[in-house]
């Protein structure tokens, strides 16, 4: 593995209690290297950060048309949600849709994510569903992708399934990279995940943005997930995350989707870029700081915009007690090129 350089530094009062280290990438569709921090070919897994590409071939091949979706489901497809009431309901519908049920599902169950950011607990004896699994929506499109491609929905996780073998094709043409060169693992939610360097998954982003994929269908499906994911940010993620919070503050500048282990992926539509961040110890709270300071020496955002995403951008600690202790602070410097 690649060296990485120090992105955060992590104070309690004004002193370094702690650091991460990262790496990142900014490329152009093409994959010319337009900046970075540390070393670009930092290999990380994708992990949710691909549900965009993921998503593309069943929207390329007529889904929204045929399932008769929305810009929410479409979102839906691409996030990693709350657990929200919407995005269970938005999730039951896509199933509906495509006559499937919740027991096809092959994600499994855990406690959804808004409880964690409302700093709540379930009542005691709650019981969820797999529709509450934060990949709901992306286990929705790829059973729809084996009703478009008439296949099995059984062992649709399988890396050698039909509709795998199509989105790893995807994969492979939107990051440029040959089949060899992706190290494929099991994520999370049981689905095939791939690792890469990170300019192969920034260009998959900037590819995204600027509607590059493989052939026309493909690309007006990216034309499509771009916009739903503009138009409904909250299905993408939901209350209390960044990419939500980055998403509002934005506006249509970007797209963005985090990954697992503090990986965090943007496209920028007004210069066709795309950018990807990992944090090297898997540490979340990181990710926002690095992410937004990368696009604030980009000069992507604003240091109004910086400030408004404070509770990411430069987040607070605090104790048990509630009391500030200290802070998390960007410490890198991009290189451009």
């Amino acid at each position: 593995m690649s060296a990485c350089d120090v992105i955060a530094k992590v104070y309690r009062g004004h002193h370094v209690e702690s650091v991460h280290y990262g790496a990142a990438a900014v490329v152009d569709a093409e994959g010319r290297l337009i900046a970075s921090v540390s070393d670009p070919d930092f290999r990380t897994y994708s992990r949710s950060s691909l549900k965009p590409f993921q998503a593309t071939p069943t929207v390329a091949r007529g889904a929204v048309e045929r399932f008769g979706l929305a810009d929410r489901h479409v979102a839906l497809i691409c996030g990693s949600h709350n657990g929200e009431k919407r995005h269970v309901t938005a999730a039951a519908e896509i199933l509906a849709a495509i006559g499937c049920t919740e027991d096809e599902f092959n994600c499994g169950v855990h406690e959804p994510y808004i409880y964690r950011m409302r700093a709540e607990k379930p009542a005691p004896g709650t019981r969820f569903s797999q529709l509450y699994n934060n990949c709901s929506g992306k286990h929705s499109g790829m059973l729809m992708l084996c009703r478009l491609l008439n296949v099995s929905t059984v062992n649709y996780l399988d890396f050698d399934h039909p509709i795998q073998q199509v989105i790893r094709q995807m994969v492979i043409d939107v990051t440029g990279l040959r089949r060899e060169e992706l190290g494929m693992g099991i994520d999370g939610c049981t689905a095939p995940n791939y690792t890469m360097p990170l300019r192969a998954l920034a260009r998959a982003y900037a590819r995204l943005v600027t509607n590059r994929g493989p052939d026309d269908n493909s690309s007006a499906a990216m034309g499509t997930i771009v916009r739903a994911m503009q138009a409904e940010p909250g299905m993408v993620s939901g209350e209390g995350r960044y990419d939500l919070a980055l998403a509002e503050t934005a506006g249509d500048r970007l797209i963005c989707k985090v990954g697992g282990e503090a990986v965090e992926c943007i496209g920028l539509l007004e210069r066709g870029w795309g950018v990807a961040v990992t944090v090297a110890d898997g540490g979340t709270r990181a990710i926002g700081v690095a992410a937004t300071e990368i696009l604030r020496q980009l000069g992507v955002l604003s240091e109004e915009e910086v400030a408004r995403l404070q509770p990411f951008s430069r987040p607070m600690l605090t104790n048990h007690r509630k009391i500030i202790t200290g802070s998390i602070r960007p410490a890198l410097r991009i290189q451009l090129y």
